[in-house]
């Protein structure tokens, strides 16, 4: 269901059928309902203009707010910071209850047996609490609330999803305590997996300084040698899905025109400016503003490390049932992506970890799917595919977050048997190249379990309890996921692993917030028809009718897919999105 293509601005009704590929059920559908309400944050009468946006971020095992506020900066000539506008993270906090878990079939949703709106909202109560206390009183009114749900909401049906929304605003609205009186219901919806990764994008250039808070380039702000002038790509993975977002034609980027002082350092566009309105003023045409039209973007629904794991478990049952290879009469059977003797009981038979590297990357490459070639890596290769998608070249440098940065960060750490590969992979780090990598997987996967890794709880930061016996198959996943299937090449150092910059995290709410930003100053500076929302420009056709049938169409092949592919998505404890 993941597509290669990118949004782009919508001029004519009859582009939206193509778009809708990209966009999930409830994306599109918060869209439709925006059309016919204010598209401003919300206020009342009497309200404050808010600078605060509170996004949650919706994930697979929980729900975790952010409160951004963008501030507004004085023009003191004393000053380096040439920024008109900071956005700043006044906090975050989680509740460890997936929204997913109060879905339920359009069947058992009855007007006798209802979802309990106090029962759906009560998890995310503390939170709002939270919120209202770093938030001023004033600006609590019209302080704009989004809620965006990603893969674990992605998998449920499209009434599921209604019915849970519908539920999450009735009982958080009818609470007495509740005092974010703006939220819309149309702000509750499931973000696609293709803006989750643009999202991520935004969030890894804004906080390298490569983009301001309108989204601008105006160059890398920091003193890492490694890291380019112009926009990064992102590497994002979860327990459900993965992400991958960059711009594939990094050869074309141009200089943009600068002023007379040469002391003024050049800005790079990452390709030709877009063509503009004739509502853009000659300044702002000088500018490079970024945008989903200079990335390829795709999501991979069913990619994550606890999909993965499942699968990999579903195809160590399965062949040892349908060959000689195992002897089914004993229910034990060898699992190559564990650690040696760590055992885990699955479908009837025991999986034992027999710590064999080599054979657990061979099970990775047949997970992944990707085509049978044989890489000359001196010359370009044009057939890099994950899954059936296809995406072209990998091109610049990715700043990778989540799960790629909390499994490989554990892999740094617990490869030491290996000394030598582990010294090699701590001095790189955190931009190492695939082959280091590569090269300290083994002394991660070939350690015993009693005794040794079973005793390393602590010992990693950011791996808890729950996952330290599954790091090694999510790394020997991650690294062959980057070399096999995306085509990092073995010897680059192209990503770097991160999880925070400066002090702040690398996530997509951060993302999400920027362009949110960004639409209102457009919108606010222009007198276009166009309706902005948090995801894409969505226009009304000339009779003021919606593509109703559309996205009927699209809801239909949502639900087909979802149906294809459930043996993947269930059974998997899921790790937190953003740790450990």
């Amino acid at each position: 269901m993941s597509s290669g293509t990118i949004l782009s601005s919508i001029t004519n009704c009859s582009l939206l059928l193509p778009l809708l590929v990209l966009l999930s059920s409830r994306s599109f559908a918060s869209a439709k309902a925006a059309s016919s309400s204010a598209v401003d944050k919300p206020s009342s009468s009497n309200a404050i203009e808010s600078p605060y946006k509170i996004i949650f971020d919706g994930g697979s095992t929980g729900s975790r707010l952010h409160i951004f506020e963008f501030v507004e900066n004085e023009n003191d000539d004393d000053s380096e910071n040439d920024t008109p506008v900071e956005c700043v993270r006044r906090g975050s906090s989680r509740a460890n209850v997936p929204l997913s878990d109060f879905g339920r079939p359009l069947s058992e949703q009855t007007e006798s047996n209802p979802l309990d709106p106090s029962h759906v909202a009560a998890h995310l109560l503390p939170l709002f609490d939270y919120a209202a206390d770093i938030i001023p009183s004033q600006y609590h009114a019209s302080t704009g609330i989004y809620y965006q749900a990603t893969a674990g909401m992605r998998l449920l049906e499209p009434s599921e999803q209604d019915a849970v929304y519908d539920a999450m605003y009735e009982g958080l609205t009818q609470e007495e305590s509740f005092v974010f009186t703006g939220m819309r219901r149309e702000d509750l919806a499931t973000l696609s997996g293709e803006m989750e990764a643009y999202y991520g994008a935004l969030a890894a250039n804004f906080l390298q300084g490569i983009i301001d808070t309108e989204l601008h380039v105006v160059g890398a702000n920091n003193d890492n040698e490694r890291m380019p002038d112009h926009p990064v790509g992102a590497l994002d993975m979860g327990g459900s899905s993965t992400q991958i977002v960059y711009i594939a034609n990094q050869d074309e980027v141009e200089e943009q025109p600068n002023d007379t002082d040469l002391s003024t350092k050049t800005t790079m566009c990452p390709v030709k400016p877009l063509s503009l309105d004739r509502h853009s003023s000659e300044e702002s045409q000088n500018k490079c503003k970024l945008s989903d039209e200079h990335f390829f973007s795709t999501s991979y629904l069913s990619y994550g490390v606890d999909q993965i794991r499942m699968r990999l478990w579903d195809t160590l049952v399965k062949e040892c049932l349908l060959s000689n290879t195992c002897d089914a009469s004993s229910k034990r059977i060898p699992n190559p992506c564990a650690n040696k003797g760590y055992s885990v009981d699955h479908e009837g038979f025991t999986l034992i970890g027999s710590g064999d590297t080599e054979e657990c990357i061979k099970q990775m490459q047949r997970l992944i799917p990707h085509p049978d070639v044989v890489h000359d890596w001196d010359e370009d290769i044009d057939e890099w595919q994950v899954g059936g998608v296809e995406h072209p070249p990998i091109r610049g440098k990715f700043l990778a977050m989540s799960l790629y940065f909390f499994s490989l960060d554990s892999l740094r750490v617990f490869s030491e048997p290996d000394a030598k590969a582990h010294d090699a992979l701590e001095a790189a780090w955190p931009t190492p190249s695939i082959e280091e990598l590569q090269n300290a997987l083994d002394g991660l996967c070939s350690r015993e379990w009693q005794g040794d890794m079973e005793l390393q709880e602590g010992v990693h930061s950011f791996t808890r309890k729950e996952v330290l016996p599954h790091r090694c198959l999510e790394s020997v996943y991650m690294v062959t996921l980057l070399k096999d299937g995306y085509g990092f090449r073995p010897k680059s150092r192209d990503i770097t692993f991160t999880f925070l910059i400066d002090g702040d995290e690398v996530e997509w709410t951060l993302g999400m917030a920027l362009a949110m930003n960004a639409n209102e100053k457009e919108q606010t500076s222009s007198s276009s028809a166009t309706v902005t929302t948090t995801t894409f420009d969505y226009n009304i056709n000339e009779t003021g009718n919606t593509l109703f049938e559309e996205e009927r169409i699209f809801q239909q092949e949502q639900r087909r897919l979802a149906a294809a592919s459930t043996h993947h998505f269930f059974g998997a404890t899921m790790p937190p999105t953003h740790c450990c």
